[in-house]
């Protein structure tokens, strides 16, 4: 029991101690003035762990709550804001193709919610009269957009025919680990087979550690250029930029 105990507490404490050395990392390279929606997000959430753990240990429960939900909400519309800063950073020197990308990032944004929310919706509509379960069931849902907005940052990469520099690659995968199991740990708390166990907790709290190591491995990886390389870099500017603009206009 003791040695659960000191688990929960290491696997609760580690990570969010560890996101003070990503957000060092960052600021140490300057990548923070690249991605700042993604260096408020690691502040963000390390100030509320600071205030989380506080109510913890006054065991004020309800505040507890409201404090996590708000936190959770604050988390996705953080997280909103690093998945078009990914989509945004092949076009960093090019204000009008940024525009274009966020319009568009934003309607597919919307149009992955309202699915999301349809099939969160259909799966837990008797349950929906609760207004504590609501909460949690929109973020789950809001979640699953962000996986699906995951996915087409690849494949944006991938269509342009850029290379993913290494710390938007680390953000991808850490993120998605961190959002994509999210739902499902959840959907195994309310199983009954997982009825008053720890043990969701625990697999959470190890998947949010590794998607935190994720992140501190690739803050510190710089990116290889191939002097041979043949990199949209090389190519002319002015044509680079036509090839993109009748790419978003697809």
């Amino acid at each position: 029991m003791a040695l659960s105990r000191i688990l929960y507490f290491y696997l609760w404490i580690a990570p969010h101690v560890l996101l003070l050395a990503v957000a060092f990392l960052m600021l140490r390279r300057g990548l923070h003035k690249e991605f700042p929606i993604f260096f408020s997000y690691l502040l963000f959430d390390f100030l509320q762990f600071c205030v989380l753990f506080t109510i913890y240990w006054r065991d004020a429960w309800a505040s507890y709550v409201t404090v996590d939900i708000l936190g959770r909400s604050a988390d996705i519309a953080l997280r909103f804001g690093i998945l078009q800063e990914m989509f945004e950073s092949p076009l960093a020197h090019s204000v009008p193709l940024r525009r274009a990308v966020a319009r568009t990032v934003n309607w597919v944004t919307f149009s992955l919610v309202i699915l999301a929310l349809m099939f969160i919706g259909s799966i837990y509509y008797n349950s929906f009269g609760h207004r504590l379960l609501q909460a949690y069931l929109t973020t789950e849902a809001l979640n699953t957009a962000q996986c699906g907005l995951l996915v087409l940052v690849f494949l944006w990469h991938r269509y342009l025919g850029l290379k993913i520099p290494p710390l938007v690659f680390g953000i991808a995968v850490g993120m998605g680990l961190a959002s994509s199991l999210e739902p499902t740990i959840h959907a195994w708390k309310d199983s009954l087979a997982a009825a008053n166990s720890s043990v969701p907790d625990f697999v959470q709290m190890a998947i949010y550690h590794g998607a935190v190591l994720i992140w501190l491995y690739f803050a510190q990886v710089r990116e290889k250029i191939a002097p041979d390389s043949n990199a949209v870099s090389l190519l002319p500017a002015r044509e680079w930029a036509a090839d993109v603009g009748r790419v978003i206009h697809l």
